[in-house]
């Protein structure tokens, strides 16, 4: 699967982010985000295909966007990749209103 092969563009951003659950919190970097799914590099990272929940810092002074579940698509070293599987409808209009922003920004 080459970087073409995805449905939606994603946008280099630079975002705080909070991954895992309150047993187990890793604080990371969301380095690319579109609708669907995102990359991040933490110190670490979880295994290809579990599944984990998300919140994203969008930076807007707005609350985190937290994506409920997420899973792990691809991992190399201290970076992973996201495709979102559930994420609250108030939640998904949110980020596709900061995604649209990001598309509009040159």
């Amino acid at each position: 699967m080459g970087p073409n092969s995805r449905k939606v563009q994603r946008f280099a951003v630079q975002l705080p982010c909070i991954l895992g659950n309150l047993d187990q919190q890793v604080h990371g970097t969301v380095l690319n985000l579109s609708v669907q799914g995102c990359a991040i590099t933490a110190e670490y990272v979880p295994t290809v295909s579990s599944y984990v929940p998300l919140e994203i810092d969008l930076l807007n002074g707005e609350a985190q966007v937290a994506i409920e579940l997420a899973a792990v698509r691809w991992v190399s070293e201290n970076r992973c990749g996201l495709e979102f599987i559930r994420v609250p409808p108030d939640i998904l209009m949110r980020l596709k209103a900061f995604v649209l922003l990001l598309e509009r920004t040159p």
